[in-house]
Formats: C-alpha cells, structure tokens, sequence
C-alpha cells in the first residue's frame, strides 16, 4: 500500500525509513522518564534530602527501567561477597548453600523484594484503579519494616563481623549502579546513582571456601537458561570479576577474546532494548499488594525451578527452616480477622 503511494522510493528504502522513525520513537519514550525526573528534579541535590523522591527514582530504577539487570546484579552482589574467607566459612559451615540454594535465593529474593517494592506496588495498584487508603499505604510499608526486622533477625544468630556486614551493604548498593552502567542501554544519571565501599582492598583473599559457596550459586543461576549455556557461563563469570576477585575464587582470568565475546553480548543487547523495545508503563513485580485468605502472599512469577511458594508465603517464615517459627503469627492475624468479619 505504501509502495503503491510512493512509487519512484525503492521498497529497500521505505523499509529503512520506516525502521528509522521506529527506532527513533522507541528512543524518545524510553529516555521520556529521565527527561521527566530531570525537569523535575533539576537540583540533583534534592533526591538526597527527599525521602519520596528518592523512592519514586528507585523503584523505577529496579522495577520498570532496568529490572531483569538490577535483580542480577544484586544476585552477582550476594556471589561476591564469598571472595572474604570470613563469609565464605560461614556460609559453608552452615550448609545451606549444598542443600538449600534454590531456597535461600528465593528467601533472599522476596526479603528484599518486600523491602523495596512498597512504593511501586502502591503506584500498581492505583494504576488498575484501585483507591488507596492511607491505611494501605501503612500496611505496606510495615511489610518493609517487618522484612528488615526478619532479615536482622535471621543474621543475627550467627557470628558475622561488622566489616562483613558494611562489606555486603556496599556491594548491594554499589553493584546495580555498576552493572546498570555497563551493561543496559543507557548510563544511570547522577540522580539515580548511589554510594559504594572501600572495603574489599584489604579483606579479599584466597580460601578454599570462596569457590565452595561459588558453585552451588553459579549452577542455581544457571537453571533459568539452556543447559547448553552452562559451559559458557563459567567461563563469563570472570568477566563479571575484579582481578583481585578471580584470584580470591582460584579460577582462571578469561582470555581476551572470551572479554571481547561477553562485551559484543551485552552491547548487542543494550542497543536491542534502546532502539526496538518500548519502555514499560507498569513496575515488574512479584510481591503482590494483598495477602491470600491464608494470609501468606503469592508472588506474581516465579524464578526459579522448583517454585519455593505455590501457595504464598509469610515474611516471618522467609529464611532457614531451623530458623522459622512454628507458624506464620500473622497469617494466624488474618484468618482471626477474616473470621471476625
């Protein structure tokens, strides 16, 4: 039909034109958000000293702009954390990484999930147009709250030094900025960047445990691709690593060529998603804004073969089984409730 209005335009030509105002219009909407947060925002300065600025920048940060790289990064950001032979020791003398990996990821997956989803599954609901009351907006950020007091709760039943801790703190901080920097289709703007550590200079070291607790985790991430891919993966995770960190793990510096092959990947797919994918107008999340009549919350997708909660889960229960209570006190609440009404 087109060729038919445009005679003299060679169809190779029509076709290039219009794959061109595609790219172009894929392009203005995906930096639309940013050009928004900068005319909003044009001091920089004011994110550090507004709470609910820094919240709507986050959370569109880690569940609509980038959220498949930023929940990677902060799965790499748990791996690293096995160059210290302090943390390394610990986890394997635990067992949980032999016996439960698929477990503790998801755990720590929907741990920190709640932490942080509270504002964009607010914004969700209100999109599907829902009213939200400030009763809900209270009982969604609790769940941050409770999840926090969980997560504290859990790590301090073992011996884990302070350095250990800010070591991991800053990782989780400073990991998505790096990852979001080097391999999405865009640079994150100085708005949305964060803080990272000093740590790692002096506690990174060789120990037999580090790789210990590397390989569970390496074959878990691996279940969410082709097996045909696991060959390969091992040999890009060196790629992902600080020189000092492949020496603390006791594997091989990837040759330049396998750099080179993970580079053209990750490039290749940063231009795919900036010119031919439309931003989402949704935030990606798989906690959900109400509690089943169990009172225990069923996430929206699942990661990971086997699913860990078919049937939802209870923030007081996430974590070890030894460490779990007997039963979910609130789940427990909200039965009482549901009866009473």
């Amino acid at each position: 039909m087109l060729a038919s209005l445009l005679p003299n335009i060679p169809q190779s030509a029509l076709l290039g034109l219009v794959l061109l105002v595609y790219c172009s219009v894929v392009r203005y909407y995906r930096y639309q958000h940013l050009n928004a947060i900068k005319r909003k925002y044009p001091d920089p300065d004011v994110i550090l000293k507004d709470l609910d600025a820094a919240y709507e920048i986050y959370s569109h940060i880690f569940r609509r702009e980038f959220p498949n790289v930023a929940r990677t990064s902060l799965e790499f950001a748990l791996f690293k954390t096995f160059v210290i032979p302090s943390v390394s020791k610990l986890l394997v003398s635990t067992g949980e990484f032999g016996k439960n990996c698929t477990k503790r990821a998801e755990d720590t997956e929907m741990i920190l999930s709640e932490i942080i989803d509270a504002y964009p599954r607010i914004q969700n609901h209100r999109m599907d147009g829902h009213v939200v009351t400030d009763d809900d907006i209270k009982q969604q950020y609790a769940r941050a709250a409770l999840s926090v007091q969980r997560l504290n709760e859990i790590h301090g039943k073992y011996p884990i030094r302070n350095g250990d801790y800010l070591y991991t703190l800053a990782l989780f901080l400073s990991e998505p900025v790096k990852w979001v920097n080097a391999y999405e289709w865009r640079p994150l703007d100085i708005r949305e960047v964060n803080a990272s550590g000093e740590y790692e200079k002096t506690e990174i070291k060789y120990a037999p445990s580090n790789w210990k607790c590397a390989v569970p985790t390496i074959n878990h991430l691996l279940t969410r691709l082709p097996k045909a891919l696991g060959p390969l993966v091992y040999k890009f995770v060196g790629c992902l690593l600080e020189p000092q960190m492949i020496d603390a793990f006791g594997i091989k510096h990837p040759s330049w060529f396998i750099r080179l092959l993970f580079w053209c990947a990750v490039r290749s797919r940063a231009l795919f998603i900036r010119y031919f994918c439309l931003p989402r107008n949704r935030y990606l999340l798989r906690t959900p804004f109400h509690a089943n009549d169990q009172g225990r919350y069923v996430p929206h997708f699942f990661l990971y073969e086997p699913k860990i909660y078919p049937n939802g889960y209870c923030i007081a229960e996430l974590g070890p089984e030894k460490l779990r209570p007997a039963s979910c006190p609130f789940a427990r609440l909200h039965q009482t409730k549901e009866t009473i009404n």
